[in-house]
């Protein structure tokens, strides 16, 4: 269906408004088909042709972010990521005395938080210390929109590549069509215009302290009176349990502590058994490829089916079981902390 919109927008059409001019936009990109795809799903919710075509061909459309097409697309990269996420989870559960600080000064938010998406404020408090050290890091030196332009435009795979590779870039190309959508629509509806303002993100195209998706920009919840901004605290703590709660269908119960007791012993398991073809509580990884699930070989270990709910919750914020288990640890620590001073 979506072709035959793509056809007559673009082929048979030409009188209609606007046609002409979003043909010719689409033809100064590397790849025009994938635009006049794009286009049509933009025309379809809603977008008009002259705020399109105003965005496309505007200089901001012609800049490419040659790094975050690098990063997404360099599988030599992988294993090194998985180790520096290992790293980060150590040094955070170090660490995680900012998170009983951040608990203190933020008390009402985390509160009101905790009553209203029934998820502990340890978890919350431990993805946002992950994803940018509570707001700490803000060295977010990309812009969202010219990452997934980049990435629509940019990417290929020729038929030598690897498997890997092969599998990654038509996701890779889905979800940058995807986010794109996203983030027209919501700059739409925030009277914001995209060629003229910059929407600050990492590599991979997320924003603010929670590091949300364009896709996600809808869960963004305001602690106060005005709109929801991703930059303050607050609103990052609320929006991330929204976001959890709302669309990743977090788990209808409190996380109990007690079941974790024995989690550096699941961890250390899991890691002698990860030899990078395996998931802790997955099928497949993000590129579709079969893995070794952790939770079913090892499912003598306690709690090893209470963990691997929670990681499979989390791993819909970040598909990554090393990501996931490192925000249990963490959390679990400030727990700890925090028990340790009251009985002191």
């Amino acid at each position: 269906m979506l072709r035959i919109v793509t056809l007559l927008l673009f082929g048979l059409t030409p009188a209609l408004a606007g046609a002409a001019d979003l043909e010719a936009t689409a033809r100064q990109f590397e790849h025009p088909d994938r635009y006049r795809v794009l286009f049509s799903r933009l025309i379809d919710r809603g977008v008009s042709p002259e705020r399109i075509q105003a965005l496309f061909s505007s200089q901001k459309a012609a800049r490419r972010d040659e790094k975050a097409v690098r990063l997404r697309t360099d599988i030599s990269e992988i294993p090194k990521h998985k180790e520096r996420e290992r790293q980060a989870n150590k040094r955070y559960v170090y660490e995680a005395n900012l998170l009983v600080e951040s608990f203190r000064e933020h008390a009402s938010v985390y509160e009101r938080m905790e009553k209203e998406y029934g998820i502990r404020k340890e978890i919350i408090g431990a993805i946002l210390l992950k994803e940018s050290a509570l707001g700490r890091y803000d060295a977010f030196d990309h812009d969202a929109f010219t990452v997934f332009n980049s990435l629509l435009d940019g990417l290929t795979v020729g038929p030598d590549a690897p498997r890997r590779l092969q599998r990654r870039v038509p996701r890779l190309l889905d979800m940058a069509e995807e986010q794109l959508v996203a983030l027209v629509l919501y700059a739409q509806r925030q009277g914001i215009s995209l060629a003229e303002t910059s929407v600050p993100a990492s590599y991979a195209g997320a924003v603010g302290i929670p590091q949300f998706l364009p896709s996600n920009l809808d869960h963004a919840v305001s602690a106060g009176e005005g709109p929801p901004d991703l930059s303050r605290l607050p609103d990052a703590i609320l929006s991330a349990a929204n976001l959890l709660r709302n669309k990743f269908g977090w788990p209808d119960r409190m996380l109990d502590f007690q079941r974790l007791e024995n989690l550096d012993e699941i961890v250390e398991a899991w890691l002698d058994f990860d030899e990078g073809n395996a998931s802790f509580a997955a099928a497949s990884n993000a590129d579709g490829q079969r893995l070794r699930r952790f939770d079913k070989v090892r499912s003598d270990i306690p709690n090893i089916n209470y963990v691997a709910t929670y990681v499979r919750a989390i791993m819909r914020y970040n598909y990554s079981s090393d990501y996931a288990l490192g925000v249990l640890q963490i959390a679990n620590r400030a727990h700890r902390l925090q028990e340790e001073a009251r009985e002191g």
